[in-house]
């Protein structure tokens, strides 16, 4: 099995949203390695030794035996279009550290920075985040994404968007469009669906 890999973000020696990657950690190691006891994402990262000053992504290598812990300087990449990439056998409803296929899908963005998947007509994620729409003030993410991320689970429970069915077709029903992910905050810019190519 391909180890699993979590990243969370560590702003000033800060910690963001350990409760939602602990859910997602726990979730992944008892579907896929049988592991029924529930472990402590808090304290295994105690004996981490994190940097105190910057933006950080600190990436969590794991299975069931073992859990490697290393923090990357984080800067946000520029994402000023996407791609329609379409592939109706994609999957990746676990975060595992091998990502050729997405990667392969992300080699067809051409000119573009970065891809949008869209599985069976219906629309997914890019190649590192969910994605949000917004209209009428509302925003709306894919009802099935190929990952349901950290951010994206914190925003639904706090009723800041609201999952729906997208498909391709409906892009230009909406106003303007975000990515979502562990790093990114939900106050990233807004950007008009005109970034996004078919």
């Amino acid at each position: 099995m391909s180890l699993l890999i979590e990243s969370i973000k560590l702003l000033d020696g800060e910690y963001c949203n350990l409760f939602y990657h602990e859910q997602r950690m726990n979730r992944s190691l008892k579907m896929l390695c049988g592991v029924q006891s529930n472990f402590d994402l808090e304290e295994l990262l105690k004996k981490a030794e994190p940097p105190r000053h910057g933006s950080y992504k600190c990436r969590i290598l794991y299975d069931d035996v073992s859990k490697e812990i290393e923090f990357v300087p984080y800067q946000a990449r520029v994402i000023r279009s996407l791609r329609i990439v379409e592939h109706d056998r994609i999957s990746y409803e676990f975060k595992y550290s091998d990502r050729r296929a997405i990667d392969r899908l992300f080699e067809l963005r051409k000119t573009c920075d970065d891809i949008l998947i869209v599985k069976r007509g219906m629309v997914t994620d890019s190649s590192f985040a969910n994605i949000a729409f917004k209209r009428d003030k509302i925003w709306y993410t894919p009802w099935a994404p190929l990952l349901k991320g950290t951010m994206r689970s914190k925003l639904l429970e706090r009723n800041m968007i609201e999952e729906d069915e997208i498909r391709l077709k409906d892009i230009y029903n909406f106003e303007t469009f975000k990515l979502i992910n562990a790093m990114l905050e939900f106050e990233s810019p807004e950007q008009d669906l005109s970034n996004i190519v078919f």
